[in-house]
Order: C-alpha cells, then sequence, then structure tokens
C-alpha cells in the first residue's frame, strides 16, 4: 500500500513537473513573440518616421522653392511700378492721392456710424 501510495505520488510529481515545463515553454514563446512583435513595431514607427522627415524635406524644399519664385515676381512687380511712375510722375501722385483719399473716406466713415 505504501509502495502504491508512493508510486502515485511520484506519477503526480512527474505529471505536475510536466505541466510546468510545458507553461514555462508556452511562456517563453509567448515572450518570444511578444518581442518579435515589439521589434517589428518598432522597425515600422522608424520607417514611418523615416517617410514623415523624407516628406517634410521635399514639402520644405517646395516651399522655399515657391517663396523665391513668389519673392522673384513681387520685385518684378515692383521695378515695373517704379518704371511706370517714372515715366509718369504726376499720373502716379495723383492716383496715390486719389487711394489715399478713398482709403481716409472709409475709415472715417466707419467711425461715424
Amino acid at each position: 500500500m505504501a509502495n502504491d501510495l508512493s508510486d502515485h505520488i511520484g506519477k503526480l510529481r512527474d505529471q505536475a513537473t510536466a505541466e510546468i515545463d510545458a507553461a514555462a515553454a508556452r511562456a517563453k514563446d509567448m515572450a518570444r513573440k511578444g518581442a518579435d512583435a515589439v521589434q517589428g513595431t518598432a522597425r515600422a514607427a522608424g520607417e514611418t518616421g523615416a517617410a514623415a522627415w523624407e516628406v517634410a524635406q521635399q514639402a520644405g524644399a517646395e516651399a522655399r522653392k515657391a517663396a523665391g519664385e513668389l519673392y522673384a515676381q513681387g520685385e518684378r512687380g515692383a521695378r515695373e511700378i517704379a518704371a511706370r511712375v517714372e515715366e509718369r510722375p504726376w499720373a502716379a501722385l495723383l492716383i496715390a492721392g486719389a487711394l489715399g483719399y478713398a482709403l481716409a473716406y472709409l475709415l472715417h466713415a466707419r467711425r461715424a456710424s
């Protein structure tokens, strides 16, 4: 009887040890899969960050190009206006005075209301 009980306890111990080993193996496998998933996510985040940086660099280059073109266009417009003023200074003076008067009239009319 004692021998049967000892055998039964031994079997239970072996069975418990096998279950614990299996659980430990499953936990290790889950930890490895989790680490792989984290590494994959980190890699994807790095790639996304690099792509976003590239897009930002391209957008900045395009903005600088557009700003340069607008500046050049403004310069050309200013030179053209200056040339017209030099050609007809009295007409330019009358136009500037009329614009100033109209602006003052509009501002004064707003205050009176």
